[in-house]
């Protein structure tokens, strides 16, 4: 009886061999795909903007005219969490509220270093996605590492979103 359930033990662990936990090590994550988020406007809308890493964080804003998936525009908000201490002189504002005009799409793209500002190190091209939420919106930006993947900075209209797109083109990354 006993070399019964030794047989059935040892076909079970057998069977079971390839279900073993992979090592960390063994881990990888593939690099995330950089995307924009785009929304557009029928009314002016308040934006808030917060990053959610420790390391330097940049969102900008594009206002991207009528179509959500024009290529180009104007900046109109260039936000960075190291604002007046250390980052590049592209940034002209640190993260907080904005104000949107009406009767514009907008691209939002955000991307992250995995330092304080250090100008020697690239910008990583954030994937950020979004959804219409009520009569606003809201919006993630996420990034990669070969072992995780980190939140960097989140966003929200308020009102006055009238439609929106997750892979929009990316624009204004990387900056370097």
């Amino acid at each position: 009886m006993k070399s019964k359930y030794f047989g059935m033990l040892v076909s079970v662990a057998a069977a079971l061999g390839p279900l073993t936990p992979v090592q960390a090590q063994d881990l990888k994550l593939s690099a995330l795909t950089p995307q924009d988020f785009a929304f557009c406007l029928n009314s002016e809308a308040l934006l808030v903007i917060s990053a959610t890493s420790s390391t330097e964080t940049g969102v900008v804003i594009t206002n991207v005219g009528n179509s959500l998936t024009n290529t180009s525009g104007k900046i109109v908000v260039a936000a960075n969490n190291y604002y007046g201490k250390g980052a590049g002189g592209f940034w002209t504002s640190g993260m907080g509220t904005f104000t949107l005009a009406a009767g514009s799409c907008y691209n939002v793209n955000s991307m992250n270093k995995p330092t304080p500002p250090n100008p020697s190190i690239p910008w990583t091209c954030a994937a950020t996605t979004g959804a219409a939420s009520q009569a606003g919106a809201t919006f993630t930006g996420v990034i990669s590492t070969p072992t995780q993947v980190t939140p960097i900075a989140t966003g929200y209209a308020l009102a006055g979103v009238t439609s929106t797109l997750n892979n929009a083109p990316v624009i204004s990354c990387p900056l370097n």
